[in-house]
């Protein structure tokens, strides 16, 4: 095992961290097992609410924005006092030769023109699958971009792949609806927090201090299930929930890591940009979970 992430393993958890709550896709239309959309929807404001946090929801258009269903979901947490922020229209990846800057700039503002009118609408965005260009013309075109329309980048500190706990619980679900949640709720929880305690260590590791988190969730039914548990979690650790706003003043969301491809956690970024070894690629996917469920039996 390379020195780096030895030392990334061992590093305690010194002091309380802060940490603000976001969420990509939403909302999710589809009708699941256990909640419909405006159940999901439901159930994840009412989450926020019973625990005080203030968190926002990065808006993708297509099948969401485009169905009055999906308009009235996404203005419910605005109406809460939650941000809501673009995710783009397509949810179109910057990556691969097809995709071009005009394209990422046009899907951009077609979606900014459905938000833009909406309770809590705050110029945040967060590229479609964290990725930031895989050139330096799209990743330096589309920083300009953003900065020339008032725009911030919607980081993230902490990555995790609630993705595709989700999808394997939609799987189970579908074939047995009475599937006991317990196991998938510990097995979620602890997914949560083995990716909170790395993220937090490379932090300390690239900038030698804590930084004010954000943790990348998704609209899904495992967040609408488990999010109760994953607020209650973190609080027993010690962390404490801070409004997206306050954690992007941290100054480390200012910077813009020189790395190609661009994207993925923040810190990911900035560690790969000081060629510190054992970081993986992608940052969070099914390939590093996958094993870890079959072998749980979930």
């Amino acid at each position: 095992m390379r020195p780096v992430l030895l030392c990334l393993l061992a590093t305690p958890l010194l002091q309380a961290q802060s940490l603000a709550l976001s969420f990509d896709d939403g909302p999710r239309l589809e009708q699941h097992v256990r909640l419909d959309a405006a159940g999901k929807n439901a159930a994840i404001l009412a989450a926020l609410k019973a625990a005080q946090v203030e968190s926002v929801l990065f808006v993708c258009g297509r099948s969401r924005m485009d169905s009055e269903e999906g308009r009235t979901l996404v203005k419910a947490w605005g109406l809460a006092g939650h941000r809501i922020a673009n995710h783009s229209f397509d949810h179109a990846s910057l990556h691969g030769h097809t995709a071009t800057l005009a394209a990422f700039e046009a899907d951009f503002l077609k979606n900014e023109a459905l938000l833009r009118d909406l309770p809590g609408f705050t110029r945040w965005f967060r590229f479609p699958y964290l990725k930031e260009g895989d050139t330096a013309l799209k990743r330096d075109g589309a920083r300009a971009f953003l900065k020339a329309g008032g725009y911030r980048n919607g980081h993230v500190s902490i990555d995790a792949s609630d993705w595709y706990y989700d999808s394997r619980l939609q799987a189970r679900l579908e074939r047995d609806p009475r599937a006991d949640l317990a196991p998938w709720r510990k097995a979620y929880l602890d997914h949560l927090w083995d990716r909170a305690a790395y993220y937090d260590g490379l932090g300390r590791q690239v900038l030698g201090r804590n930084v004010k988190h954000v943790l990348l969730l998704h609209h899904n039914l495992v967040n609408a299930l488990f999010l109760p548990d994953v607020i209650r979690m973190f609080r027993e650790k010690g962390w404490t929930f801070i409004p997206p706003a306050e954690a992007y003043q941290d100054p480390a969301y200012a910077l813009e890591p020189d790395v190609l491809p661009a994207g993925e956690s923040l810190l990911w970024s900035l560690a790969r940009e000081r060629n510190l070894g054992g970081l993986r690629f992608p940052g969070e996917d099914e390939t590093y979970e996958k094993p870890r469920l079959d072998a749980l039996g979930l």
